[in-house]
């Protein structure tokens, strides 16, 4: 997708020319009809766009395409509101999707979608073959949500009880409810704030960077993430008995540990507040009490 300010020379180029450049052919649905992009556009750029293109038809021949393997490509949005099943047929749409009814959403042959995706249903939501999504995916009211094979969303995440095991990179807020462990074996990195809830433990062995808050849920009582090396905000992970995180090198704000006697870090106690378990350090100097004690004792001669 496109900067505002590349749409507003395009949406001023239509204005006095009354052509349609390329470039705005995602903000179209469907349709024909001009949708804009009310989740990423300042409200002022929106009405602007809006009161500009409200009476532009998108051509057919223009809003569909094939790719080499002769498959089916949306060039514009998908935007459904009426009260039936919605099935999307194309394996990429180049706009946003976005799905203003309850009902059951089926998309067996989509891959990739440039813009958002954003739906409010309660139904079933199946994306077998989704792998990306340029922008947001939010099904926060949708229980059933299927991307087994999900790897990048350049925007927020924001999901319920959803397998997310080929999930990759999130390049802004990664937010999710659920019940259970929620294992995560292929997460890299979350560009904004990752905020778990209600899972009772939280597993990530690959997971290296959170760039803002990294928030887990008060009932989570285990926390794995043995590569993680910075979190750029806060780090909560308050209800946690057990912390495993050997690579944590940097937290960028308050740390919150207070439930994990066998977390702690001596590089940490310069944080600005840091809520740790009472014993945390005690054991801490014990084990490596031992370990001192382990590495000095001499071979026996036998």
């Amino acid at each position: 997708m496109i900067t505002e300010e590349i749409a507003l020379n395009a949406i001023a180029h239509y204005a006095g020319t009354g052509e349609i450049q390329d470039v705005l052919v995602p903000y179209f649905r469907q349709t024909g009809r001009w949708v804009g992009d009310c989740r990423n556009w300042t409200k002022s750029t929106y009405r602007l766009a809006s009161s500009i293109m409200h009476g532009a038809v998108l051509p057919e021949w223009r809003r569909t395409a094939v790719n080499l393997q002769g498959e089916p490509i949306l060039l514009t949005s998908f935007h459904w509101k009426k009260r039936r099943d919605v099935e999307i047929r194309w394996f990429e749409v180049r706009g946003s999707i976005r799905i203003r009814s309850l009902e059951a959403v089926s998309a067996p042959n989509l891959r990739t979608v440039a813009g958002y995706i954003y739906s409010c249903t309660d139904d079933k939501v199946g994306l077998p073959n989704l792998v990306s999504v340029g922008g947001d995916l939010d099904f926060q009211g949708t229980p059933n949500l299927h991307v087994p094979k999900l790897t990048s969303v350049g925007g927020s995440l924001m999901a319920i009880e959803c397998d997310l095991t080929c999930l990759e990179t999130v390049g802004n807020r990664l937010w999710g409810y659920w019940r259970g462990s929620l294992n995560l074996p292929m997460l890299r990195s979350v560009g904004g704030s990752f905020e778990v809830e209600g899972a009772e433990s939280l597993i990530a062995p690959a997971l290296k960077w959170v760039c803002y808050d990294l928030n887990l849920s008060y009932i989570t009582n285990v926390f794995s993430a043995n590569k993680l090396v910075e979190v750029g905000g806060s780090l909560d992970a308050r209800s946690a008995r057990v912390i495993q995180a050997a690579a944590l090198r940097d937290v960028g704000d308050s740390l919150h540990t207070e439930a994990a006697p066998d977390f702690y870090r001596p590089d940490f106690e310069d944080l600005v507040y840091w809520d740790m378990h009472p014993e945390a350090k005690f054991r801490w100097e014990l084990r490596e009490a031992v370990r001192r004690a382990m590495r000095s004792q001499q071979p026996l001669d036998i």
